[in-house]
């Protein structure tokens, strides 16, 4: 999945932590002076915007130094005990603010977010609704958040998250690395860093397929009943919520599953056997009783499905 307005990972980490500040804005002398290899790129992009000039500027090691404008040379300059006048571009005494419809727009282009899908503002200026895409036959909503670094604005995106439920399964994305822990998400919703799911094969934002699989499967709740998209479990294993439907295990059979999942979603029968401590054949292990008949359980070659070689796998997408 591409966007139209190819963006580098170096720049992408720039924005983010740009939004991750309380104001997210560089000066112009910071951001082409520290940050040349970007600047540019994300100027030309309007992903950052002017929003005015500084009166001031720092001259090394002599303090700030007042800006004034010129006529003849039509530009502003500064006075330094050291080097006269010195002039000052355009470009380095204006503040730049990170665009963030801009922002937003692209990334709905980089997770294949149709054009129709208009972006809904879910907390003002911090919690976002991009719209849905299909990963692997699975249709998914896809949100963005800026950091949530404050008991305060934890709350407040878990109450909207709550009243977005509907519409799981759902991928939240956020500018920050940083996440709380043990969030409690609503079910089929999962939280990831929006670094963790860009391509590290690549000089441009790509996303990584691997983990958005991963994120289908639920692997970043292996434990716990928070949060997942698809396929999450009880820390016992023995309850699997699946596309929205809730199953239970019995003691081996919740071993079995537990197995497979801890091996990445593929492991061979030799391997689930011994997890589940018998020499059953896995279709036997993965029937129940019902109404004093034996039946596949309703996950057997569903979810678990046999792949040859004595091998299984999850079948997530």
């Amino acid at each position: 999945m591409m966007t139209e307005t190819l963006l580098t990972l170096n720049a992408l980490a720039l924005l983010l932590r740009l939004l991750n500040s309380p104001s997210p804005g560089i000066s112009g002398s910071l951001l082409f002076e520290e940050f040349p290899a970007v600047a540019g790129e994300l100027v030309s992009g309007l992903f950052l915007k002017p929003t005015g000039c500084l009166g001031y500027l720092t001259d090394g090691h002599q303090g700030f130094a007042d800006l004034v404008w010129c006529p003849e040379i039509r530009r502003h300059r500064y006075f330094s005990v050291s080097a006269g006048w010195v002039e000052v571009s355009a470009e380095r005494i204006n503040r730049y603010m990170v665009d963030v419809v801009v922002l937003l727009t692209w990334l709905q282009g980089l997770f294949g977010i149709g054009a129709h899908h208009r972006i809904t503002s879910l907390i003002p200026d911090r919690f976002w609704h991009l719209g849905s895409a299909r990963f692997h036959g699975c249709l998914t909503h896809v949100y963005f958040v800026r950091s949530l670094d404050s008991t305060e604005r934890l709350l407040t995106f878990m109450s909207a998250l709550e009243r977005e439920a509907s519409r799981a399964p759902a991928i939240v994305v956020c500018s920050s690395s940083r996440l709380p822990e043990r969030m409690g998400l609503p079910r089929d919703m999962a939280l990831e860093p929006l670094v963790s799911l860009m391509s590290r094969s690549h000089e441009h934002c790509f996303l990584d397929d691997l983990s958005i699989r991963a994120l289908l499967r639920g692997a970043s709740v292996a434990m716990s009943e928070e949060g997942g998209i698809g396929l999450s479990f009880t820390s016992d294993y023995r309850r699997v919520y699946w596309n929205g439907e809730s199953y239970a295990l019995t003691k081996k059979q919740s071993a079995v599953m537990e197995a497979l999942h801890r091996e990445g979603g593929r492991a061979h029968k030799d391997l689930l056997r011994a997890s589940a401590d018998t020499e059953e054949e896995l279709h036997r292990i993965m029937r129940n009783k019902i109404q004093g008949k034996w039946a596949p359980h309703p996950l057997w070659n569903t979810l678990i499905v046999n792949e040859g070689n004595g091998y299984y796998h999850l079948n997530v997408g």
